[in-house]
């Protein structure tokens, strides 16, 4: 009995500090956003229970399966806080976008902030581009006006890890740095693991 109560004081301490580090990180720019950028009201942190293995440290490689697989972890529980659902880019087979877009392909007509040519599918992370992208995931929209779509490129950028979104619909698809810090550190805390 002893034993029992004091596995249950541990576990609501830990459950105690967790919510203590949820805190809502949302920068107030995120406001002035459509509702594709609009800052949830609630903050997802998915959590990493899992130990890193010794062999990742030895890997040259920013970004692998493991990291892979906790990312889409974290996007399966943050789409819904944003009322939205995301499909990846699974390696394989080309994602398309509801504008006509495919990925990774597409990644060669995709504009950097006006500017062409900086980005590209690296799956290590490492790669010959200024933005490295490691990860693709699109909402579909089906609000009027159609079609319209979100997607999110997770890259690397000098070695350090940056989600660019493209909400683009007609004309050149151009992508920024996205304004979700919820987001961006998630990404951010999983890719330094």
């Amino acid at each position: 009995m002893k034993k029992l109560i004091g596995v249950l004081a541990v576990a609501s301490l830990g459950v105690a500090l967790a919510g203590c580090g949820n805190q809502n990180t949302q920068s107030s720019s995120n406001t002035t956003k459509t509702n594709s950028e609009a800052s949830s009201s609630q903050t997802t942190t998915a959590t990493n229970n899992t130990s890193s293995s010794s062999e990742s440290h030895h890997d040259s490689s920013l970004w692998n399966n493991q990291k892979n697989e906790q990312l889409a972890s974290f996007m399966q529980k943050w789409g819904p806080t944003m009322h939205q659902s995301y499909e990846q880019y699974d390696g394989q087979n080309e994602l398309k976008v509801s504008t006509g877009m495919t990925y990774p392909d597409g990644l060669s007509k995709e504009l950097v902030e006006g500017q062409s040519g900086l980005i590209g599918w690296a799956p290590s992370g490492k790669g010959d581009y200024e933005y490295n992208v490691v990860a693709v995931y699109n909402h579909d929209g089906t609000e009027p006006p159609l079609p319209n779509r979100i997607t999110y490129f997770f890259a690397f950028h000098n070695g350090k890890p940056v989600v660019l979104v493209d909400q683009s619909n007609n004309g050149d698809p151009d992508c920024h740095p996205t304004t979700n810090t919820d987001l961006e550190s998630n990404f951010e805390r999983i890719a330094n693991q």
